[in-house]
């Protein structure tokens, strides 16, 4: 190349394709090339074909020196003369050129890095392009399917966590719509997800896996959702399941706000206003008694006296506690007296939010207690759902739930992406 020919084909990349001319036209860069391919052969019949005419096809490639690029590829096609063979007329390929696409195969790998591993929206990176948001959507799918659907992607799992979220919310014509989400606890990582929350539906996604796959899962986190507890049968029988505290604690603290509600109708007839003593230490009641400074304490207290009359608030705020207490606990044997007494006294209570606490607590008692025996928590899977709702904002709404499914596990489903191509640093001077 040192007269200067087989530059441009040199930064352009494809094999036996001759560039004809580069044009600068407003908002892109044309460029036109044509195969050089002289000698071709039927696949057919194996015999020599002659050259008929030249097609030309328009392509997005990916941007040169920040400029959009149209790649204008005048095709050769070629005719078998020997009778009697099904294959007439025929277009050659051109490696990293596919079919009936309007982008190139690196141009597409491109587009998918970005909508999946940068979590952009699919309209913008179309835009960019300069191609339809279908046409990106179908590189998407075509490139992303791959790297979702590798086995080495989910491997061998220890342990499993399960929460739903919100796929879509509620309209005029359905109900909000759930999704569930499936997380490898260990690598942190979203395995798979499906539409919809109920027992079955988990039943059938297990049922999917390998005997061998289910066998290494030991641990399964999840909420206290009567509807996954069931689903996990007969399938992951064999797992340990551990109620996440994070919602533990959650339902204490719905019970101190059921019974703090409740008590203030009573007692006021209406609804909590600012002025209102419990209203005013609705945040002192959930937040833990190991947070509460002085003032915040003489605060609560106050609050009680004036707008607790029968002391039912009070002992709300001592059963969540006392359930919040069990995780302060390092030995299981401890944690577990500790959370029986809680039962039983929550049992006794004359208030109906409470014993309905306790039987809450009765029916989970030893998922409660798997947590200090395996340490697992949904928190990675509450994480997961935070990259998930990244996803939501970017798309702008979903009309597939399978481009929904797609486009989560391409961001947060751990997904070994190409490595880059590094180039080599160039040296400089240090500054004097």
């Amino acid at each position: 190349m040192e007269d200067g020919t087989g530059h441009a084909e040199a930064m352009l990349g494809f094999a036996g394709v001759r560039i004809l001319d580069v044009e600068e036209r407003p908002g892109e860069l044309v460029v036109t090339a044509e195969t050089t391919k002289r000698v071709a052969y039927c696949p057919s019949c194996q015999k020599r074909a002659k050259p008929h005419d030249r097609t030309e096809v328009h392509v997005r490639d990916l941007h040169c020196f920040g400029r959009p690029v149209r790649l204008v590829l005048r095709k050769r096609r070629w005719r078998c003369k020997t009778k009697g063979c099904v294959k007439k007329t025929w277009t050659e390929k051109i490696a990293g050129v596919s079919p009936r696409q309007l982008l190139t195969q690196r141009a597409g790998a491109e587009v998918t890095r970005q909508v999946g591993q940068l979590c952009r929206s699919v309209a913008s990176v179309a835009a960019e392009y300069g191609v339809g948001w279908d046409t990106a959507m179908a590189a998407v799918v075509r490139h992303g399917t791959v790297l979702v659907d590798d086995p080495k992607r989910v491997g061998v799992v220890r342990a499993l966590g399960v929460d739903e979220h919100s796929y879509l919310a509620a309209t005029p014509t359905h109900q909000t719509i759930y999704a569930t989400t499936l997380v490898d606890l260990d690598r942190r990582h979203v395995i798979d997800l499906f539409e919809g929350k109920s027992a079955q539906k988990l039943r059938n996604w297990t049922g999917k896996r390998s005997k061998r796959w289910l066998s290494g899962v030991k641990v399964v986190a999840l909420d206290l959702t009567d509807t996954y507890r069931s689903g996990l049968h007969p399938h992951l029988s064999h797992a340990r399941r551990v109620a996440d505290p994070f919602h533990v604690v959650r339902i204490c603290n719905r019970m101190v706000d059921e019974v703090r509600r409740r008590v203030q109708n009573e007692t006021m007839g209406h609804r909590g206003r600012k002025d209102d003593p419990l209203y005013r230490a609705r945040k002192l009641l959930i937040r833990g008694d190991e947070r509460l400074d002085e003032r915040g304490r003489e605060k609560l207290m106050e609050a009680l006296r004036r707008g607790d009359p029968f002391d039912e608030v009070v002992g709300a705020w001592l059963a969540k506690e006392a359930c919040r207490s069990v995780y302060m606990q390092d030995d299981v044997e401890q944690a577990a007296a500790i959370l029986d007494d809680t039962i039983a006294g929550c049992l006794e209570d004359p208030v109906a939010e409470i014993r309905t606490f306790g039987r809450t607590l009765s029916r989970w008692r030893e998922e409660i207690l798997n947590h200090h025996r395996t340490g697992a928590s949904n928190g990675p899977t509450e994480g997961q759902n935070f990259c998930v709702k990244q996803v939501k904002r970017a798309g702008r709404g979903f009309k597939r739930f399978s481009h929904y499914r797609l486009r989560v596990l391409l961001y947060a489903g751990g997904v070994s992406w190409p490595r880059p191509i590094l180039a080599p640093r160039i040296a400089s001077s240090r500054p004097h």
